[in-house]
């Protein structure tokens, strides 16, 4: 099953499906193990059982990561399919769940272009405001300022971006590069930091 990679359309159904695999593969040798140690010494309590019982960490390491992404889906393939045109050659994301202390964000579509960081989350019962503090903060203790928007309004959204892929001169923001990131743009350092913080 080929990896698609976190923040391009279709990672999370791929993901969830990898996890599932990997989870199935990692519990059936310990469970192997368990199962020779019982009917090779009809004792419950044997070497192979304890070893098949050690053996399982991975796997639950494997099943919570499952865990996690059950209830979460990926984007629509229609609501896809009529964003990826305006996004252009902008730096993009797509199908992230941004992660704070308290809550997770679903953003279906991100862009990053200049000093804009905009994005488009399906979610109704969101709170739109508190996520893009969050993601200000963890722009500001990186040491980059960004405006930050995210559109529960397709139209809006798209129209916005529209904007920004329009846009003919680099805008001049003063940049140094992170020393931890070597050759990293700006805008990639920020998608960086957006992938770092989703799940």
């Amino acid at each position: 099953m080929k990896k698609i990679a976190k923040g391009s359309y279709g990672y999370i159904a791929n993901h969830k499906k990898r996890q599932a695999v990997k989870t199935l593969l990692f519990f059936s040798l310990p469970l192997a193990l368990v199962a020779v140690g019982l009917l090779s010494t009809n004792e419950r309590i044997n070497l192979l059982a304890v070893i098949g019982m050690v053996g399982s960490l991975p796997a639950c390491k494997e099943m919570v990561n499952l865990l996690l992404f059950l209830p979460r889906k990926s984007m629509d393939a229609a609501l896809y399919k009529e964003i990826h045109p305006h996004v252009g050659e902008l730096v993009h994301l797509y199908e992230l769940v941004l992660t704070t202390y308290e809550k997770n964000y679903p953003v279906d579509s991100m862009v990053i272009c200049g000093s804009s960081l905009v994005g488009y989350t399906s979610g109704k019962d969101l709170d739109i405001r508190t996520g893009e503090n969050h993601i200000r903060k963890v722009l500001k203790d990186n040491g980059l300022r960004q405006n930050v928007k995210i559109f529960t309004d397709l139209k809006h959204y798209l129209e916005r971006v529209d904007t920004l892929a329009a846009r003919t001169e680099k805008e001049d923001i003063p940049y140094t590069p992170d020393e931890r990131y070597p050759g990293l743009t700006r805008e990639e350092l920020i998608m960086h930091l957006m992938l770092a913080i989703s799940i």
